[in-house]
């Protein structure tokens, strides 16, 4: 999925716009992105938001959608597993175009008629197919980019995705006016025209990255299971790099957490008896928190190394459950107030996460490493989605002890990382193998 800044450059004169400010010195392919990912995003937020709670309505009880999950979750690992060489082989953009329709468009059109198990069921494995785009959608806006530039690209996806959620309270009230599903069903058919015309806009105004263009031509002959073989080798030798391996379970056990935090809408409205009008609210305090953070706060705080930021955002995150477990029924003051808490501890490990992983990754390994690190992530959270059904079908305060305590295993990984002032590319270019 689509699945998510601190800006180096000293003060920002307020003339020029912050908004120019931000994009001016970013090369063509993230630029563009940038500016499109709003069509994407909202249509996108709304509906992911409310899944869980559309398919409740539709009719799927727990164990069913957690087994959906699984199921999306398990077929996304066999894709995951060729993404990287898939993209080396047809190329950043290509591949990003091709399965953007495949897991975007044509789910959108399902969902929008889905009304069993078999329908949600299609529509997800179609989506599974994201992966594909993970992997080249990253490297199509990062390669070109200047390293100290990448957390800001991903600052700003991260905070367009989120701060799409303002629009969520519109959707709260004609939800209920008219209920979940027409509500849902209309806002995923209109979404799939959409998005389907940002992906062709978007393939237009972008290029192949350079390094894109040399992998094209080096795999243009070689075989998917032959370059998906190299790949994992090259994955098998980061276990034996100190200054990676940290990194690398930061972003499983990260990826893990929002897997189980799939249910956490049903929480709000099932356990701790919120309506509909606070719950549409949710993803607009997210956003609030998230903008404030980017546009206000970051940009006046001393520049720091990722590995700073990723711990502070881990405390943050870890304060953030303790909290959700203490949230009293009906108390919107606490729901707000740990949903802020939760929302920056995200926004900025999802933000420095992703930059840290990336820097560090050898030039040209970027796309068969970061495939082959989203390959573990996922077969982690194969088993997460029918767990994630069957904690909250047996105790729902259960299944949110259990993010409690994966926070805290990630605090401890946070001692083990490598000194900021040391780090360098940790895997080799292929030259070298």
């Amino acid at each position: 999925m689509h699945n998510h800044p601190l800006i180096r450059s000293g003060k920002v004169r307020r003339k020029r716009g912050y908004g120019v400010k931000l994009l001016q010195d970013l090369p063509r392919n993230p630029r563009y992105s940038i500016l499109l990912e709003p069509v994407w995003a909202i249509p996108g937020t709304i509906v992911l938001f409310y899944a869980p709670l559309y398919m409740k309505e539709a009719g799927l009880s727990d164990i069913e959608i957690g087994l959906i999950n699984s199921v999306n979750l398990y077929f996304a690992f066999i894709f995951q597993l060729f993404a990287g060489s898939i993209t080396n082989k047809l190329g950043r953009k290509r591949t990003t175009l091709i399965f953007d329709l495949v897991a975007w468009s044509v789910p959108m059109f399902i969902w929008a008629f889905s009304h069993n198990f078999w329908l949600f069921l299609i529509a997800y494995l179609l989506n599974a197919t994201s992966k594909f785009v993970t992997v080249s959608f990253n490297c199509l806006i990062i390669e070109d980019v200047e390293e100290h530039k990448r957390s800001r690209v991903f600052g700003i996806l991260n905070m367009i995705i989120t701060a799409a959620g303002v629009l969520t309270p519109i959707a709260g009230v004609v939800i209920a006016d008219f209920g979940i599903v027409p509500t849902l069903a209309s806002i995923y058919f209109v979404g799939g025209i959409l998005m389907t015309a940002m992906f062709f806009i978007r393939n237009r105004y972008t290029d192949e990255t350079e390094v894109g263009k040399e992998l094209m031509g080096m795999h243009s002959q070689t075989k998917v299971l032959h370059s998906l073989a190299s790949s994992l080798r090259l994955f098998g030798r980061s276990f034996y790099k100190r200054k990676l391996f940290p990194i690398i379970l930061i972003t499983v056990l990260s990826n893990l957490i929002l897997q189980l935090n799939f249910f956490q809408v049903i929480f709000f409205k099932e356990q701790l008896k919120f309506d509909d009008r606070v719950i549409s609210f949710i993803p607009v305090v997210t956003a609030l928190t998230v903008m404030l953070l980017y546009l206000v706060i970051i940009p006046r705080l001393k520049q720091r190394s990722e590995e700073k930021y990723v711990g502070f955002s881990i405390l943050l995150s870890t304060i953030g459950a303790v909290l959700f477990l203490l949230i009293p029924v009906g108390n919107i003051a606490m729901l707000f107030l740990t949903l802020i808490v939760l929302a920056a501890g995200n926004f900025i490990l999802q933000t420095y996460r992703d930059s840290l992983l990336m820097n560090r990754l050898g030039t040209h390994e970027k796309a068969d490493m970061f495939s082959a690190v989203q390959t573990v992530m996922t077969l982690t959270a194969i088993p997460s989605g029918y767990l994630t059904g069957l904690l909250y079908h047996h105790h729902p305060v259960l299944l949110f002890s259990v993010i409690l305590a994966l926070y805290i295993i990630l605090m401890v990984i946070m001692l083990f990382l490598p000194d900021p002032q040391k780090h360098t590319q940790v895997i080799e270019t292929y030259k070298n193998m």
